[in-house]
């Protein structure tokens, strides 16, 4: 499942531009960035009405509006998620992990911090 291509297929259906380079600001921008603001609140509000039905809208909203702004601002985002991933998995020591209170896995010596750029291409 490519979440990226589904809201890109969206996109163009709906005559809204996907950018083929990195282009931070342009006149969708915005829209998408109001939109995930939109989604997060609604989400929040869900959860504190403990309304499990509207949290997974939400999310799947938010994962959606998400995508929107990948494809608005030029963002491969199997790319990031990939680098990001194996950030996360540097935190792991032979299958081990540190917690701290709050049930936050912690950094060890072993953790790498993700190479956005390199993952951006710049």
């Amino acid at each position: 499942m490519n979440y990226q291509k589904d809201v890109s297929n969206f996109m163009i259906l709906g005559e809204q531009k996907i950018a083929s380079d990195l282009n931070l600001k342009n006149e969708q921008t915005q829209l998408y960035m109001n939109l995930i603001k939109e989604e997060f609140e609604e989400t929040a509000k869900a959860f504190d009405d403990e309304d499990l039905v509207e949290v997974a809208d939400g999310l799947a909203d938010m994962v959606w509006v998400i995508m929107g702004m990948c494809n608005s601002v030029g963002i491969d985002f199997d790319k990031i998620w990939e680098e990001v991933k194996s950030s996360n998995m540097s935190k792991f020591v032979d299958g081990k992990f540190i917690k701290n209170d709050a049930g936050k896995i912690m950094k060890p010596e072993t953790y790498f911090k993700p190479n956005i750029k390199k993952a951006l291409g710049l």
